[in-house]
């Protein structure tokens, strides 16, 4: 086992450059700017949180302040030969295992707050799927508490309407960041571990959808529904789980015909056939949950309930490169994924997607990677396979993998 403290301080000169290049980029790329004034006078040692909308949020955040920080990265990040070399040498992130508890992390947390360092957190673990924040478990409030340094809250916002995690193409709109709160050392000893996970939960619980109904950004795409289908897969309208499709800024299903079109605010416009059909994608995962509480697995002990074919499987070490097992199919049954004739019983296994395209099991103490084709919906086995494992296991709990 490493030992607590093998990560260095992030060089504060090394996030200079980086927000010197990163600065103007992400402005001619995304229209982002940081309100510099809500940043004013923090230093380190500090812990930030923040919510998590697109795959770029660390320079998004990096850029509201000027000093070096050391981010929670997932393991699978550091699996990627030179590029990951240079980012552990450069960056210095710490890493974790997304779907499983990390002492070691916690452990190289508290000796960089300890050495003056400052350390980033996106708290959900998860950039979100739907435009809503991803689920922030109990227990950041402790470990803020534990650090004593001051607690520094930031809100991105515009992210998930600019580049949604599942889009090929990122729309023309506008992204801000801002520090949304501080609590000093001194306000984080009077209040609780609870406390501060509500705070937590609150100030980070961002909705996309709600932010701009007061907003009114409009975001200019061809492309703003395009790969939607590998988050979503439960059409309302039929009650069908294969027959989702998007093409250009429309989405439909081949099975009844119904079809909305993703509009310039990023809500959806009905086109035919779609009484049933929400009026935004986060609405529309509610009622993908809605439908998974209520369909009965019990029938599926040998017949999978879906399946895809032409994936990759490969067994991987924490943050090391991934060794390939070999090709073929993810079959999903009543208690149990198949995939390539190995079996992992929702009892036993914990998932987390990664990306879209990949999904990474966990499972006595071996972790394991599936990546598949574009277009692909894993999150249908992560969520349903969180449902029937919650369920076989008696966990009274709300928790799909995200």
């Amino acid at each position: 086992m490493k030992s607590a403290g093998k990560v260095k301080k992030a060089s504060s000169f090394f996030f200079l450059v980086l927000r010197l290049i990163f600065r103007p980029v992400l402005f001619l790329m995304y229209r982002y700017k940081f309100d510099m004034k809500t940043s004013k006078g923090i230093k380190r040692p500090c812990l930030i949180l923040s919510n998590h909308q697109t795959a770029f949020d660390q320079f998004a955040v990096g850029l509201g302040f000027k000093f070096g920080i050391n981010y929670i990265a997932s393991d699978t990040l550091f699996r990627y030969g030179l590029k990951s070399w240079l980012m552990k040498k450069l960056g210095r992130p710490i890493p974790i295992s997304k779907g499983s508890s990390d002492l070691i992390a916690v452990r190289n947390i508290m000796s960089l707050i300890r050495s003056g360092g400052s350390v980033g957190i996106f708290p959900s673990g998860n950039r979100s799927f739907y435009g809503d924040e991803c689920t922030i478990a109990p227990g950041i409030g402790k470990l803020a508490k534990r650090l004593k340094a001051p607690l520094v809250l930031v809100e991105l916002s515009g992210g998930f309407n600019t580049k949604p995690r599942w889009s090929v193409k990122p729309n023309k709109g506008k992204m801000r960041g801002r520090v949304a709160r501080v609590i000093q050392l001194e306000d984080l000893a009077a209040l609780s571990n609870d406390q501060v996970d509500g705070i937590i939960r609150k100030e980070l619980g961002f909705n996309e959808f709600e932010f701009n109904q007061k907003a009114g950004i409009a975001y200019r795409g061809k492309r703003k529904a395009e790969y939607l289908e590998s988050v979503l897969f439960y059409c309302p309208q039929c009650a069908s789980m294969t027959g989702l499709c998007s093409q250009g800024c429309d989405f439909f299903c081949r099975h009844c015909g119904a079809r909305v079109t993703v509009n310039r605010m990023g809500f959806f416009d009905k086109i035919c056939l779609a009484e049933k059909i929400p009026g935004t994608i986060l609405e529309w995962s509610q009622k993908q949950i809605q439908f998974i509480k209520t369909f009965d697995f019990s029938g599926y002990q040998n017949t999978p309930v879906f399946s895809d074919s032409n994936i990759t499987f490969s067994a991987a070490e924490r943050a090391k490169k991934e060794n390939l097992i070999g090709t073929g199919s993810i079959k999903f049954f009543t208690d149990r994924l198949d995939i390539c004739g190995t079996l992992f019983p929702f009892t036993e296994t914990t998932m987390a997607v990664q990306g879209v395209r990949k999904l990474t099991m966990y499972h006595k103490e071996q972790v394991y990677a599936v990546e598949a084709p574009d277009r692909t919906n894993l999150m249908k086995y992560m969520v349903c396979g969180y449902f029937l494992r919650n369920k076989l296991l008696n966990i009274n709990e709300e928790f799909y993998g995200y």
